[in-house]
């Protein structure tokens, strides 16, 4: 409809996308990591309580509504960001906070079972009683073991973020290509939404098999166990 390639609209509402999906995954594992490996290793305590809490909070709250909230705050009361827009570097801060936050929560008790059932497995504590010290035991016997399941869960939000948050999107008037993709099915937009479509099926099974790859590679098993 508007008359510009199919391939130039798909690449600029993908880059969009791809920029904040990133951010606000490497904003959910900037939280999660470190809540959720201090929760494993002191199960019960206070770590453990506030990454519960906080994972509830994050699961119960909507996105719209987090993303409202952020607005208000670090926009309309402390002007610290604009609350929308795109093509400045801190209009990216509200989305990808909205996003990173929201994911964060759940991450987090992904990293913490995952680290958990390390830590509490036998060759871990073999590697205890060996005389090593906790965070070289952690380091060289229990991050690559711990990373696989995180990867792979990681990934899978990557991708649904890639696909589209078109309520984050709308509320932050981000030109991403979920909300590309919806404008294009109520404009009637036959060939932008055949080339969307056909642009996120490569792209998820691009994903899905660096995904694979990458948690064949850090498995410590080999690959012959995998």
């Amino acid at each position: 409809m508007t008359g510009a390639p199919v391939a130039a609209d798909v690449g600029h509402h993908l880059g969009a996308t791809l920029t904040l999906a990133s951010a606000s995954v490497v904003l959910a594992l900037v939280v999660a990591l470190p809540l959720g490996s201090l929760s494993a290793l002191r199960p019960g305590g206070w770590c453990d309580r506030l990454t519960l809490g906080w994972s509830v909070l994050m699961r119960a709250l909507p996105p719209f509504l987090l993303g409202l909230v952020l607005m208000v705050m670090l926009s309309v009361e402390l002007g610290w960001v604009s609350a929308a827009g795109h093509g400045e570097g801190s209009n990216l801060l509200l989305p990808a906070l909205t996003l990173g936050l929201g994911l964060s929560g759940v991450l987090s008790r992904v990293v913490r079972e995952s680290v958990l059932t390390v830590v509490q497995s036998g060759y871990y504590r073999f590697a205890l009683t060996k005389g090593l010290s906790p965070a070289r035991v952690f380091w060289r016997h229990g991050l690559r073991n711990t990373g696989v399941s995180i990867i792979a869960y990681t990934s899978v939000q990557l991708v649904l973020l890639i696909e589209g948050v078109v309520v984050v999107e709308s509320l932050f008037a981000w030109p991403g290509i979920g909300h590309a993709l919806v404008h294009a099915i109520f404009w009637r937009d036959i060939p932008m939404v055949q080339g969307t479509v056909l642009v996120l099926a490569v792209l998820f099974v691009l994903l899905n098999t660096l995904t694979d790859l990458l948690c064949l590679a850090i498995d410590p098993r080999g690959p012959k166990e995998s």
